[in-house]
């Protein structure tokens, strides 16, 4: 069976993967060259796509989706 809600691991991913996205953004703000900034901006992407899927995923347990 399913976790319900917010359990404290779904949290913790969450909190992983804002951790990543600031770092993106930091190694945006600090490049010096075309691919560091794609890295960045890829890195930061992708972080806050899967913090969105983990807060839905949770969402939807909520209200049984």
């Amino acid at each position: 069976m399913p976790a319900i809600g917010f359990p404290v691991s779904r949290c913790v991913y969450l909190a992983g993967s804002f951790a990543l996205a600031i770092l993106g953004l930091f190694a945006i703000a600090r490049a010096q060259d075309v691919g560091m900034s794609l890295f960045g901006t890829g890195l930061t992407l992708v972080s806050i796509a899967f913090a969105l899927f983990m807060v839905k995923r949770g969402a939807d347990s909520l209200w049984g989706h």
